[in-house]
């Protein structure tokens, strides 16, 4: 996940490119994702680079109730600028690398992370775990789940 954006440093301010970067299968990481499809819209700045990240993708997680792995499908939109070497002020500013590459696979990783919502259910209607024996309630109901009034969610 590479991006050449060496030619902007040539280009004068206002200077903008839109770029579709779309991935049907990454591993950012311990982070799974599927179907990434992402528009990048650079623009050339007096201090660097504008990035404007706006997207979609599958990612892998799992159910806060009966922690089965499933793909969550998410949306997302960031910017970030990339500050030329001589304009940053903080170590933690983003710097445009002298070969005009940006590696985008931690900016993405960061911001899905950020897009996973807290309460990631399977199904809505998903019934979680059975609080005796752990038995996935989905499946089947155990032993343990004599009558509807003893089922319990068990919701992160």
């Amino acid at each position: 996940m590479r991006l050449n954006v060496g030619y902007f440093y040539s280009k004068p301010i206002g200077y903008s490119r839109e770029i579709q970067e779309d991935y049907d299968h990454l591993e950012l990481d311990d982070l799974v994702v599927n179907n990434l499809k992402s528009t990048i819209i650079a623009s050339r700045t007096s201090e660097g680079l504008l990035l404007q990240v706006s997207g979609s993708a599958d990612v892998e997680t799992n159910c806060v109730r009966c922690l089965t792995d499933f793909f969550l499908p998410l949306e997302f939109d960031f910017e970030e600028l990339y500050q030329f070497p001589s304009r940053t002020r903080e170590e933690t500013d983003l710097v445009l690398p002298q070969d005009g590459n940006i590696d985008l696979r931690l900016l993405f990783r960061e911001y899905l992370i950020l897009a996973l919502p807290i309460k990631r259910l399977c199904k809505t209607d998903c019934k979680g775990l059975c609080v005796v024996c752990g038995a996935n309630l989905n499946d089947a109901i155990c032993e343990h789940q004599s009558s509807p009034s003893d089922l319990v969610n068990l919701e992160g």
